[in-house]
């Protein structure tokens, strides 16, 4: 093998190997604290920061005879979890059945027709990325109280459903879709819904796939409108739920690490069966 060809071989690989370990570096740092958290949601309160210091393998795993599940006995038998976990998928999945249709129905608009101000609108919800949402939390509660949806799940649901992000991604999608094979349908005697529900959702399924993940995280995660929408206790979400293991005097430490495992399994196992799609989804709409 010639010199040259070798060196740049040498070269390739030590890059390689460089990149490598840098991703496994930042993996590591990235799950420790995941980590961290579900052994000591397994440990006795007393315990969790005990073996913080000095910090080792012994922080991440505990002893075998100090394993306990009583946190996660208290939080699904006493504290009733399980009952804002539902309300919380509930919520969610409601939110992207709903945001999905009529998202998709804009992005399919947008990306299809050519009407006067077309772009002017099509800028306008893309506006609403930048507005905070605190900014509409008292008009959009006010709005809700007016329709009598205060403290129900109509109030957590719809005011999530139309999303700017979602819209987007779904009008590049649909822009990308050959015309003929529009035109060819119109030939066919396809209607626009037969178009759009037939021929354009099953083609732009990554785009939809990638917005109702990310819809479902959001939804999921939300914190500060459900706060606010919601008073009853029946109806309140995991991250609303999460804040009652924390008192004045004393944070419940195992049952709040309980509690946060419990909460993340559901997202992350989404993002696990459908991380084919919403990477997809998401490099795609970067390339175009």
């Amino acid at each position: 093998m010639p010199r040259a060809r070798r060196t740049r071989l040498l070269r390739g690989l030590a890059a390689r190997t460089l990149l490598y370990a840098l991703m496994t570096l930042v993996a590591l740092v990235s799950v420790l604290p995941f980590l961290w958290a579900l052994t000591s949601s397994l440990r006795p309160h007393q315990e969790i920061f005990s073996s913080t210091t000095p910090f080792g393998l012994r922080t991440f795993v505990p002893a075998v005879s100090s394993l306990t599940l009583r946190a996660y006995a208290y939080i699904f038998g006493q504290d009733h979890f399980g009952r804002y976990m539902f309300n919380s998928a509930f919520v969610a999945t409601a939110t992207v059945v709903l945001g999905l249709l009529v998202n998709s129905m804009a992005g399919f608009g947008f990306g299809r027709f050519r009407f006067a101000g077309r772009g002017v609108l099509f800028g306008l919800v893309l506006v609403t990325f930048m507005v905070p949402f605190e900014i509409i939390v008292l008009p959009l509660y006010l709005v809700i109280r007016g329709l009598h949806w205060a403290d129900t799940y109509q109030a957590l649901i719809f005011p999530a459903v139309a999303d700017a992000f979602s819209i987007f991604l779904i009008r590049q999608f649909v822009r990308e879709l050959p015309a003929e094979l529009i035109d060819a349908a119109r030939v066919d005697g396809a209607g626009w819904w037969g178009i759009y529900w037939r021929i354009t959702l099953p083609l732009v399924k990554p785009a939809l796939i990638t917005a109702g993940v990310l819809q479902f995280m959001r939804q999921w995660d939300a914190f500060f409108w459900p706060l606010v929408a919601v008073s009853s206790r029946e109806l309140s979400v995991t991250q609303v739920a999460l804040t009652r293991y924390i008192t004045e005097y004393v944070t419940f430490w195992d049952r709040l690490l309980a509690a946060v495992i419990a909460s993340s399994l559901p997202v992350v196992l989404l993002f696990l069966i459908l991380q084919r799609y919403y990477i997809r989804g998401i490099a795609t709409t970067g390339i175009r």
